[in-house]
């Protein structure tokens, strides 16, 4: 058997700390809430993209269930938005 194959040696999935992207590390304090927010933005755009293909195949219930979802995803990101910029708390409705 060759060392490339060596059973003493297990496979090391973990990567080391500085190998993870910085996309991914859990950002602090204000950029907190901007990755928050855009994680948000991306489900927002997902979503809506996901309402326009359901319609573009006439898939109606579908598209139903997207806009839905993408209804409730975009009032949530709303709402992030409004704490970020006046400092609303979450129980405050969006009037836009």
């Amino acid at each position: 058997m060759s060392s490339r194959h060596d059973k003493d040696h297990p496979f090391e999935a973990r990567l080391p700390e500085s190998a993870v992207p910085e996309s991914n590390r859990p950002p602090l304090g204000q950029d907190a809430a901007m990755h928050e927010l855009r994680r948000a933005s991306e489900s927002v755009l997902r979503l809506a993209t996901q309402t326009y293909a359901a319609v573009a195949r006439s898939d109606m219930a579908g598209a139903e269930m997207a806009r839905t979802s993408l209804e409730r995803q975009l009032t949530l990101t709303t709402r992030m938005i409004d704490g970020l910029l006046f400092g609303s708390s979450d129980d405050q409705p969006t009037t836009h």
